[in-house]
């Protein structure tokens, strides 16, 4: 048990350093300031590093505690999966890059006008990173190998933040930031070697 848990957080670990460099890029400038170059304040570095590492650490939660459930089950989670994940981990983000209050930034999801406001304003904000990534647990991806692995991680990174960067720009920061966490993340998850073949419901 100890020693699942030491492998979580070395994904953990990664995510934070996926999502720490994303974030340390669009505070240097790279390759191109984000649109309508905004005044990053430092702390969207360790805010970005806590964001990558919730993003990467719920789904593999959530696909590792329901692996014994069949898969079409399992799928059916992923819009709670995402939502949490995208809901906790701008928390710290909208704080400090939006100089949110606390109070305001805990609860941010109800600031969205209606009910359907609130249960979709998680998925914009990355949560469909991990609902994406989710699903490409618990559809194959526990257990493989390191390239296949990092590839539905990859995956998940770019078409979980695109609709995000083709929003606030430039697009290309999906398959930029993307590929970073995703590598990051899916070489981490590839080593944990949690899973026996069997184990997992198909």
């Amino acid at each position: 048990m100890r020693s699942r848990w030491r492998k979580l957080a070395v994904v953990a670990v990664l995510g934070a350093a996926g999502g720490g460099i994303n974030a340390w890029l669009c505070l240097a400038r790279i390759p191109v300031p984000v649109h309508d170059d905004p005044d990053f304040n430092w702390l969207v570095v360790p805010g970005g590093a806590v964001h990558g590492a919730i993003m990467a650490i719920v789904p593999l939660t959530a696909a590792l505690t329901l692996s014994g459930w069949r898969v079409g089950y399992q799928v059916l989670v992923a819009p709670v999966v995402g939502w949490i994940a995208g809901y906790v981990s701008w928390i710290l983000l909208h704080h400090w890059v939006f100089d949110k209050g606390w109070s305001a930034s805990l609860v941010w999801p109800l600031q969205i006008d209606g009910w359907l406001g609130v249960a979709w304003a998680p998925f914009p904000y990355f949560g469909a990173v991990s609902a994406i990534a989710y699903v490409s647990l618990t559809a194959g991806g526990l257990g493989r190998s390191r390239a296949r692995t990092a590839a539905l991680m990859t995956f998940a990174g770019v078409l979980g933040s695109f609709w995000w960067w083709l929003e606030f720009g430039p697009w290309y920061f999906a398959v930029i930031h993307g590929t970073i966490w995703g590598v990051l993340v899916g070489w981490g998850i590839s080593g944990m070697n949690l899973m026996r073949q069997g184990n997992v419901a198909r």
